[in-house]
């Protein structure tokens, strides 16, 4: 038979992705036709199938035909295996948390990961490019590329080439920051601060073994952790914190970190945790924001205003006074105004960037060969160009680990283990709701534009 008159009998459908064939057969096809190998691979060819025919198909076809068996997938192409993403191996626990069996005691929180120089940390597996596939129209398709993990050496860390590792340059610390792997030094107070000590401003961990008396300072790069309490005192870190007591802060102090905030209690404080924070006993009269999670599982929050990200877990929440308490999740103003201004700052930058590029172009087209001034000119706007340049690309990761932060409201939830009091008021961004009545053991979230209560 022509391999034009087979159009007439059966026709080739391709999937979307051009990886299989299925051939069909018209009710005009009659039994007395004779059909041969070559005529119907030249009509799979004709119909854009040339790789992965399934051999066993056409035999049937020529051999076995029956109505009934169609439609038939005629060819098969080998699909694309997508590369396998790089990973980082840890050769030590590198975060500060403590491992929280049911025995676990709230106050061993002192975990430090502690190195010595030379020591191996980590260790990078280089992720693989993947093998390109094959469509029935014996096409390539390309495999998608494994991603690299985006770790880099930072303070006291070198990267080895040979062995893809990275080892302290230091005695210290180990902490892992954003997209950097550093070792911090530790400053440690064996006393309550005072005059004798002063403000301190350090760029590794702070450990002081007593308390922090109000008006004082206390500001890390790396962790700080103090083996007392702390009065209307400033308290900052990069890291995390860890306060053995507690914060009285009079309504004057602060205290922000980073990544985690563990703590014994919170007396008229005013607290920022970047990460999540950790309460002990309870929160009383205080302004509160978590990034993501609030844990007082085994206290009260009674007044004042607490506001994470994801979730806040707490024994009981108001009491029957119907203090002015109220729970919030949603963005923060703070992290909100912080947003707009670095959106300022990017845009600022952009232009003096595209300026010191014009002058650039400028001064290349010059003469610099007698004119020293000239080279002088030439070599600070090259300067200026580079700063730029970083300040742009570390406002653009400070946006990047921002919005990587901020939960969605319809994901936040509220657990509460024993009582929920009247007028204490729940938001969930623009929704809120108080309760006109106590609750016991429940969860709140917010479902379908609806703040809703469930028993748990």
């Amino acid at each position: 038979m022509d391999m034009d008159n087979l159009n007439e009998y059966f026709y080739i459908k391709l999937s979307s992705d051009q990886m299989s064939a299925v051939l069909y057969c018209t009710d005009s096809y009659k039994n007395e036709l004779e059909i041969n190998e070559t005529n119907l691979k030249q009509f799979l060819q004709k119909n854009k199938v040339n790789y992965g025919i399934k051999q066993d198909i056409i035999k049937q076809v020529l051999t076995n035909f029956s109505f009934e068996n169609f439609p038939l997938t005629i060819a098969h192409g080998t699909l694309p295996v997508n590369g396998i993403d790089g990973k980082i191996t840890y050769e030590l626990k590198y975060t500060n948390e403590i491992d929280r069996t049911s025995e676990w005691d709230f106050r061993d929180v002192m975990h430090i990961p502690s190195v010595k120089k030379g020591q191996k940390l980590a260790i990078l597996t280089m992720p693989t490019e993947g093998k390109e596939g094959i469509n029935v129209g014996k096409v390539k398709v390309p495999a998608i590329k494994g991603k690299p993990v985006s770790k880099k050496a930072g303070k006291n860390v070198v990267y080895n080439e040979k062995d893809q590792s990275f080892y302290a340059a230091s005695d210290g610390q180990l902490s892992v920051s954003g997209n950097y792997i550093q070792v911090q030094p530790v400053f440690e107070v064996d006393e309550t601060l005072s005059m004798k000590n002063g403000n301190l401003n350090f760029t590794g961990t702070i450990i002081v073994h007593g308390d922090i008396p109000a008006g004082y300072t206390v500001k890390a790069d790396g962790d700080i952790k103090i083996h007392g309490m702390v009065e209307a005192a400033t308290v900052i870190a990069g890291g995390s914190i860890y306060i053995s007591e507690g914060v009285a802060g009079q309504k004057k102090g602060y205290i922000r970190a980073n990544e985690n905030i563990n703590i014994g209690y919170i007396n008229q404080g005013n607290v920022f945790a970047g990460n999540d924070l950790y309460v002990e006993n309870s929160i009383l009269h205080s302004e509160c924001t978590a990034v993501n999670h609030v844990f007082c599982q085994q206290g009260n929050i009674i007044g004042g205003s607490l506001s994470a990200g994801k979730s806040v877990e707490a024994k009981d929440i108001g009491n029957r006074m119907s203090t002015k308490t109220e729970i919030i999740f949603g963005v923060d103003n703070t992290i909100d105004k912080k947003e707009k201004s670095l959106l300022t700052k990017k845009e600022e930058l952009r232009s003096t960037l595209e300026k010191l590029a014009i002058l650039g172009e400028k001064l290349h087209t010059q003469d610099l060969s007698n004119n020293p001034r000239l080279r002088i000119t030439v070599l600070k706007q090259k300067n200026s160009l580079n700063k730029t340049k970083e300040q742009l690309e570390k406002i653009d990761f400070m946006l990047e680990e921002m919005n990587s932060a901020i939960g969605s409201e319809t994901e936040a939830r509220l657990v509460v283990r024993n009582n929920i009091y009247q007028s204490v008021v729940v938001t969930f961004g623009k929704y809120k709701r108080i309760m006109n009545t106590n609750h016991h053991y429940v969860q709140i979230k917010l479902s379908h534009n609806e703040i809703v209560i469930h028993s748990i």
